[in-house]
């Protein structure tokens, strides 16, 4: 571990000196504890922790994304003024805030409300023990405060995200009717049934934008090859953006080339397009590097005043969706419920995470052709996240922790707040349904309709036993018989039920046997 107070001079002493310690995802200048901080009177305290990256068996290119973030955020600190106390690979966040407090006796870290459930108490802990404290203050880098969710979720059992989205639209004014504040702009509060368009076969689309190392980063992902040998994923070439600068550009650029085709295609799944017109912003926003809500400006000032008719409203209302709806709405259903969800498992799933999850050994062209992106660049777009891996565990009864898990390690985006929502309670349905009107589980069908994998398969999506059949499709026939008694009433599942129950019961159990065979290996 190498700590230091870098660029600026000496460190600054007295009573009146700030400390504040910031996460690996609060790097920002502009909002929270150092958008008023006076350099000459504050400390701050970053850290590169191994341990936490360990503990989660991560992805390379996540701990390269977060180290270097850290890395750059630190030294831009520096380079204003401020006495930075940054550990670069330090054992743990524990260990740290050691080292920091033996440096400054007595000293009360402040710190901004971390996102994950549990850390805040961690690092009180951890402070005390050596002689400090540390001080909890709001939050600024969210777009819905936590009395306005409370507020919206009172009373409910089902907390759907449907009419947050709405009420906390309305209230905030996004893409509301200039002439009708209580009126969506276009009449219409979701264009979700707009954002199913499959691309015509040869259709390109912009690529983000990638940016080359400078020697910082290459110092990191030196760092990284030697601290982390074993971890998954390919580490070089990487490309995320790890300073603010980047972060703009990348928002430029989404905005420019890929908004407009977002909303149309939203749900397709394309053989080797690594993010379609997906804004991969879920990674500097996540950092800190970008705040949601200037996110959401630069999408809706796009639509109302871009050339007549550049961005439509599906591509603007699908992007705040997704952001002020989806992901304020995960944030708060954790924060609330998140210690309960991250255990639940309403289905009694129990399966293993296949092997191929890991491998990606894999004849499914589907699988293999997310999987890669993860394994080179630690990302899917959400479509392969739901529908590719989330899908194919679900049918299979794939224990939702285990998954859970697999994809906090394998994505570089992915934080707990982000992941026990998404995967325990959307993806995977171990809430029982308090977050989803369905359980999201189909069939080979909905991969060849939405994508272009099927035809280059050597499974058929329309078959569901045999060594021909598409592993998608013989899951959720399998789903649905073993949880056939809990859905035969079901609104959106009943019709399957019933269909399942009409067929022969020689080829019932050709598909359970099947089915078997699957979770013991994938093919």
């Amino acid at each position: 571990m190498r700590a230091a107070t870098l660029r600026g001079g000496r460190a600054p002493l007295g009573c009146g000196v700030r400390h504040v310690l910031v996460l690996g995802d609060q790097l920002t200048r502009d909002h929270g504890l150092l958008a008023d901080a006076d350099p000459a009177a504050t400390v701050v305290l970053t850290v590169e922790s191994i341990g936490l990256v360990r503990a989660t068996r991560a992805h390379v290119q996540k701990a390269a994304l977060f180290f270097g973030a850290l890395r750059r955020f630190a030294a831009d600190l520096e380079a204003e003024g401020f006495a930075v106390d940054h550990h670069r690979l330090a054992p743990s966040f524990e260990a740290a805030i050691e080292a920091h407090l033996e440096r400054w006796p007595g000293a009360t870290l402040e710190l901004m409300r971390p996102n994950d459930r549990g850390v805040a108490e961690a690092l009180t802990v951890a402070a005390r023990a050596a002689g400090g404290d540390v001080r909890v203050r709001p939050n600024t880098l969210r777009l819905v405060d936590d009395a306005t969710f409370d507020t919206w979720a009172h009373g409910r059992k089902r907390w759907v995200m449907e009419g947050f989205y709405r009420t906390v639209r309305e209230a905030q004014g996004w893409l509301m009717d200039p002439d009708d504040p209580k009126r969506p702009e276009g009449g219409t509060w979701n264009l979700d049934a707009s954002n199913r368009q499959v691309p015509e076969k040869g259709h390109r689309f912009a690529q983000p934008p990638t940016f080359e190392p400078d020697a910082m980063q290459e110092e990191v992902l030196d760092d990284v090859a030697r601290t982390f040998p074993d971890h998954p994923g390919r580490l070089r070439p990487f490309a995320w953006p790890v300073s603010r600068a980047q972060a703009l550009v990348a928002l430029e650029r989404f905005v420019a080339e890929r908004l407009p085709e977002f909303g149309p295609f939203e749900d397709a799944l394309v053989h080797g397009e690594r993010a379609l017109a997906h804004s991969q912003l879920s990674v500097p926003i996540n950092l800190g590097l970008l705040h949601p809500r200037e996110v959401l400006e630069a999408v809706e000032r796009a639509y109302r005043t871009g050339d007549d008719g550049r961005v439509p409203l599906q591509s603007a209302e699908g992007f705040v969706r997704q952001v002020l709806g989806w992901r304020e709405y995960v944030f708060h259903v954790d924060r609330v419920r998140g210690e309960a969800l991250a255990s639940a498992n309403e289905l009694d799933h129990r399966a293993p995470v296949p092997d191929v999850y890991w491998t990606g050994a894999t004849r499914m062209a589907c699988f293999a052709d997310a999987w890669a992106n993860v394994h080179e660049r630690g990302y899917a777009h959400h479509i392969q996240r739901l529908m590719v891996f989330g899908n194919l565990a679900l049918g299979l009864g794939v224990d939702p922790a285990e998954l859970t898990d697999w994809f906090t390690a394998l994505h570089v985006d992915a934080q707990d707040w982000v992941m026990v929502p998404n995967v325990m309670g959307m993806s995977q349905y171990a809430d029982g349904g308090a977050m989803t009107t369905k359980p999201y589980v189909s069939g080979g069908a909905y991969l060849n309709r939405m994508g272009d994998h099927c035809r280059r398969c050597p499974f058929d999506p329309g078959t569901r036993t045999g060594p021909k059949a598409c592993p998608f499709t013989v899951g959720y026939w399998d789903f649905v018989d073993r949880h056939q008694e809990r859905f035969a009433r079901h609104p959106r599942m009943a019709v399957a039920v019933k269909a399942w129950q009409g067929r022969d019961p020689d080829e019932q159990a050709a598909v359970r046997a099947r089915a078997a065979e699957l979770r013991e290996a994938l093919p």
